[in-house]
């Protein structure tokens, strides 16, 4: 989701590491397109792209209690639903931490951006400090993301991460659009904004 303001206003209260499912966007630093490009409503990878993409498919390889839901890469963000299980780790003794949201993000992130700099033209690869997660409440809530996010390609003209599309619009145009995509997606009451550079 856009914001202007890049500060944490993840819930202060709230346990990242509870079971749940997680809506997550992660934006390349300045909203640069760095991961590819639209095309007749789908989305075309580069290098850097396909190592977003393989990085989202990994994940769970690397935790016991960790799955992925929808998931795209776009020309500069990433949207993905992060599933947070009960740890299948039986013996108390071999149990670790438990994982937390912000582990997940931050390990995707270094995993892209080592990958990513590797590439030639793409040393300077960086993504947004911060990251934006939403809790999803219930399944209505997840089956709207879930939507969303597979209609992002085709949506893409009129994208609120699109930077081009976004300097088309009035202030005040931005703020209704994005709140009538929060109240679309049926999370309104539960925002939250995360950080891990």
């Amino acid at each position: 989701m856009p914001y202007e303001r890049y500060k944490s206003l993840r819930l202060a209260e709230y346990d990242y590491s509870s079971p749940g499912a997680y809506f997550v966007t992660i934006c390349a630093k300045n909203k640069v397109p760095l991961f590819g490009n639209i095309q007749t409503e789908k989305m075309y990878f580069n290098a850097a792209g396909e190592f977003a993409a393989n990085e989202i498919l990994d994940i769970p390889n690397h935790y016991d209690c960790v799955g992925i839901g929808e998931n795209i890469v776009m020309p500069n963000h990433v949207h993905m639903v992060v599933y947070i299980y009960e740890s299948t780790v039986a013996n108390q003794a071999d149990a670790k931490k438990p994982i937390r949201l912000q582990d997940i993000i931050g390990s995707y992130k270094s995993g892209v951006t080592r990958k990513a700099k590797l590439l030639q033209g793409f040393e300077n690869f960086a993504w947004q400090r911060y990251y934006f997660d939403h809790i999803t409440r219930n399944d209505h809530a997840l089956a709207n993301i879930s939507d969303y996010i597979k209609m992002n390609p085709a949506k893409w003209s009129e994208d609120l991460e699109n930077l081009e599309y976004m300097k088309s619009l009035e202030t005040k145009e931005r703020e209704k659009k994005l709140k009538m995509l929060y109240k679309e997606l049926c999370i309104r009451n539960n925002k939250t904004a995360s950080g891990k550079p």
